[in-house]
């Protein structure tokens, strides 16, 4: 099993974001922080974003699981900020966005688990 060559930087700056994103959301709970929790939801967008664009360098080919990972975060990442500003201009359907940003990142963290666990690039 072989890891995905990404720079200490980049994942230093990968687990800060994720870090803080936890850190934001579990203020926003626990002290009822609308504006906490705004900007976790933004810092999960941004995380995907970034994620996606380093796994999307790394792969081999377009036909990689690697690939379908980066595309997958980066589509989750993109549906994110259109929640953010559905939900800012309290567009209704802006639940659903927010369903299909949480699922493609979640595909996304899958196909990078797979690519990770059986050395597909």
């Amino acid at each position: 099993m072989s890891h995905v060559d990404i720079s200490e930087r980049a994942f230093g700056a990968i687990f800060l974001g994720i870090v803080v994103y936890f850190g934001l959301v579990i203020y926003g709970s626990f002290a009822n922080e609308p504006l906490a929790t705004l900007a976790a939801e933004f810092v999960f967008g941004v995380i995907a974003i970034g994620l996606g664009t380093l796994l999307y360098a790394v792969a081999n080919a377009t036909r990689s699981v690697l690939f379908g990972a980066a595309i997958a975060l980066v589509a989750g990442g993109v549906l994110q900020f259109g929640y953010l500003l559905s939900h800012v201009l309290a567009v209704q359907q802006a639940s659903i966005i927010d369903h299909a940003s949480s699922i493609a990142v979640f595909v996304g963290i899958g196909l990078y688990v797979y690519a990770v666990w059986f050395d597909e690039r």
